[in-house]
């Protein structure tokens, strides 16, 4: 009786597993540390489904659902001895969800930049688009030079995404 009880238990935990994708996969989207110069990964990944998004950017969660966000991958980054920055890709369930949110955003005092399927930077952040992806930068303090650091940071992540 155990031993078959114990069968359908690990049973059941491989099945649960199947259809899952290992948390550390995930991590392919963000460049490594040093993978692009000036830039450190400082931290794990960090998933939140559709679902929990509030418990990531609660009072704007509500506008990418809307748009069919269906995962959020997010890490942190650290800029030389500079400043610290974030990097948030959304996977949107069509490519319209990215077009939908990055047409949402204000243009003003902002400049165009050639990533993805349109980019812009807003000094110390850059948005860009591709496919269903929809990804954020944000560094944490303005500079000369952040727009390019970001812009690189954001080909390396670019280069990542299928």
């Amino acid at each position: 009786m155990m031993r078959t009880l114990g069968a359908m238990v690990l049973g059941a935990g491989l099945l649960l597993g199947c259809g899952r994708k290992p948390v550390s996969s995930t991590a392919a989207f963000f460049p490594k540390s040093g993978e692009i110069a000036g830039w450190s990964k400082t931290g794990n990944t960090r998933i939140f489904a559709a679902a929990d998004l509030w418990q990531y950017i609660d009072g704007d969660a509500d506008r990418y659902i809307q748009a069919g966000v269906q995962k959020t991958f997010t890490a942190d980054y650290r800029y030389g001895d500079f400043t610290d920055a974030t990097a948030d890709i959304y996977l949107m369930a069509a490519a319209s969800g990215s077009k939908q949110i990055m047409d949402s955003e204000p243009a003003m005092d902002s400049q165009p930049v050639a990533l993805g399927d349109g980019g812009r930077l807003y000094g110390a952040s850059l948005l860009f688009r591709k496919g269903p992806y929809l990804v954020r930068l944000v560094a944490y303090k303005d500079s000369p030079g952040i727009g390019t650091a970001l812009a690189a940071l954001g080909r390396g992540i670019e280069r990542k995404l299928k």
